[in-house]
C-alpha cells in the first residue's frame, strides 16, 4: 500500500519586476555546508537595506539560484529596495529582477520537503501541464516567515 502524495500548491500568476539589493555566493563543496555562509550574506543585504532607512522585514527577501551546466554555481541573497536607490555598498550590487508569467510553487520552508516538492514540481506538474520554462529570466524563491514560493519563469502559450 502505496502513502498517497500531498498535491502541489502551483498557480500560475504574473509577477512585477523587482528592484534588488544583491550579494552573490559561490558554491562550492556542500551545500548543507554553505548554510550559515548563506545566512551571513543575507544578513549583510539587511544590514544595507537598514542604511537605507527601510524595514528588512516589510521587503521581499529573495533567493535566486545561478546554474552553470546543470551544477549550482552560486546563490545569490536579494532583497527588495526602492526604486530611487540607485548605488550598492561593497561587493552588494542593484539588480533587476525581471517580472512576467510565472508558475509559482508554494512550500512550507522544512527542508525535509524543499526538495521532494521542487522535484515532483519538474517531474510532474511542468510535463502534466505542457509548462514552456523560460531559461532567459532567472528562477528564484521568495521567503516568507513559515513558507517560500517556487517561481519558475514561463512563456505565454500563443
Amino acid at each position: 500500500m502505496s502513502q498517497e502524495q500531498p498535491s502541489l500548491s502551483v498557480s500560475i500568476r504574473d509577477l512585477p519586476a523587482l528592484r534588488v539589493a544583491c550579494l552573490s555566493c559561490p558554491m562550492g563543496g556542500d551545500q548543507a555546508e554553505m548554510g550559515p555562509y548563506i545566512r551571513a550574506a543575507f544578513q549583510r543585504v539587511q544590514a544595507f537595506v537598514r542604511g537605507l532607512e527601510r524595514d528588512p522585514y516589510t521587503l521581499l527577501t529573495v533567493g535566486a539560484l545561478n546554474m552553470v551546466e546543470g551544477r549550482l554555481a552560486s546563490y545569490d541573497c536579494r532583497m527588495q529596495v526602492p526604486s530611487h536607490v540607485q548605488t550598492g555598498e561593497d561587493d552588494i550590487t542593484l539588480r533587476e529582477l525581471p517580472g512576467g508569467r510565472y508558475a509559482v510553487l508554494g512550500i512550507d520552508k522544512d527542508p525535509a520537503i524543499i526538495g521532494p516538492a521542487i522535484g515532483r514540481f519538474y517531474g510532474e506538474y511542468v510535463p502534466e501541464h505542457q509548462l514552456d520554462i523560460d531559461a532567459a529570466r532567472p528562477t528564484y524563491e521568495i521567503y516568507f516567515e513559515r513558507t517560500m514560493e517556487y517561481c519558475v519563469p514561463i512563456r505565454r502559450r500563443i
